[in-house]
């Protein structure tokens, strides 16, 4: 008989666990309101933080903290960046490296009697597979264009190979203003990139004409001789209206964004700005990318100040209200699901794999971190028992181990809120 009766009450009980709201243990907006000005207090410094309920009908904003007042951004003006891109280049867009003779070159069969050109697009993701194997990074193979004239019968190139990086201006660098940066925060820039922009553990003084090199050892290993050496090359804008001899096209935009973010790259997310940047008539500039950056922003809602599009600057500025509202309005655009995927989940993606875990924002939060020296970011969404919460929290003049402990309990707190 006890048994029976036991039986019952457990029943019971499961059945009342199994009935009670998604939302039970979630903390009020007045006790989510206390426990991120406690954390907003504790950091102090220049810091200003904003939240946002997506998914109320009112009374949307949670919580402000001097959220009107222009941050240093970091890393954080990659949400900038990004959001841009995909905006202008298109969600499922892909840049494509081709191969074209040059325009005084002849065909033959077997031969090429001429110069080779290869024309850059831009792509941060043309490299090696054993560079993006061991990097982590998304792949645009190089030998993909080697593969295409070994099928189509080549075997000579009679000419040397051009390198056309001319989508892009010849600036290398980027300027970074009250910021030193240091060896692997940044590589070389180019139109037609190789590995990053990388020569082995240094950076490549002519990323174009290290892709010529490797493209004429590729040949060569499929079995392909190229009679000359390499030099730099300029496609007149007739040739390039021709079908290329071979092209090569880079994942989709939404996955180098993802590798923009998640990692928080610094050469993918200058190369994307300057992309952005580049079209038939003009050529893709890092200062003309940050003002079509800060436009979208602004037609966004979002004022922003744009020097570079990685954050290696103290220019780069915005309040957590303009990014905050950045975050709210990619949320409803038709960008919204890449933009979201390509920001890292907490404690198991990117830069917040070991932040979190074990937490309320644990699987439940994706940000877009930011630091340099005295200055801390974490923006981006948690989802909640009541919805979809934006938030950014800006950190200047900061202990940065003491901002990210807090912005982790912030996030946390904000994860647990209910209406």
């Amino acid at each position: 008989m006890r048994d029976w009766r036991l039986r019952i009450a457990l029943l019971g009980a499961m059945c009342l666990l199994l009935a009670m709201p998604a939302t039970a243990g979630a903390i009020s907006r007045a006790r989510l309101d206390r426990g991120l000005s406690e954390q907003m207090r504790r950091v102090g410094g220049g810091s200003g933080a904003w939240v946002y309920d997506l998914d109320a009908s009112n009374h949307a904003q949670l919580f402000s903290w001097a959220s009107e007042t222009p941050r240093i951004l970091a890393s954080n003006s990659k949400l900038f960046t990004t959001s841009t891109a995909l905006h202008r280049l298109g969600v499922n867009a892909r840049l494509e490296t081709r191969l074209y003779p040059q325009p005084r070159s002849s065909l033959r069969p077997h031969a090429i009697r001429g110069n080779l050109v290869i024309v850059g697009d831009g792509d941060p993701a043309l490299s090696s597979k054993a560079f993006a194997r061991k990097h982590g990074l998304p792949l645009t193979p190089l030998g993909a264009l080697a593969n295409r004239l070994k099928k189509d019968g080549i075997r000579r190139v009679l000419g040397r190979i051009e390198a056309d990086d001319t989508i892009f201006d010849r600036k290398r660098s980027i300027p970074t203003t009250g910021v030193d940066p240091t060896p692997g925060d940044m590589s070389t820039l180019s139109g037609l990139s190789y590995n990053s922009g990388m020569n082995g553990s240094h950076d490549a003084r002519s990323p174009e004409l290290q892709a010529a090199r490797a493209l004429k050892t590729k040949l060569r290993q499929r079995g392909i001789r190229v009679k000359g050496g390499v030099s730099h090359g300029n496609l007149s804008t007739g040739a390039l209206s021709h079908d290329p001899l071979a092209s090569v096209s880079s994942p989709k935009i939404s996955n180098l964004v993802m590798a923009t973010n998640r990692p928080s790259n610094n050469f993918y997310a200058e190369m994307l700005l300057k992309r952005l940047a580049a079209s038939p008539e003009k050529k893709g500039t890092t200062s003309r990318g940050a003002r079509l950056a800060e436009h979208f922003a602004k037609k966004l809602g979002a004022p922003v100040r744009m020097e570079n599009g990685s954050g290696l600057t103290r220019r780069n500025q915005a309040s957590p209200k303009a990014v905050g509202h950045l975050l709210r309005a990619m949320a409803h655009r038709p960008e919204q699901a890449a933009f979201r995927r390509s920001l890292p989940l907490a404690a198991h993606q990117g830069t917040l794999s070991h932040r979190m875990g074990g937490t309320a924002a644990d699987g439940k939060c994706r940000a877009k971190t930011g630091t340099l020296i005295g200055v801390s970011a974490l923006s981006g969404y948690c989802r909640t028992g009541s919805g979809l919460v934006a938030f950014s929290i800006l950190m200047n003049s900061v202990d940065v181990a003491v901002a990210q402990d807090a912005q982790d309990k912030m996030a946390a707190l904000i994860a647990k809120y209910g209406r």
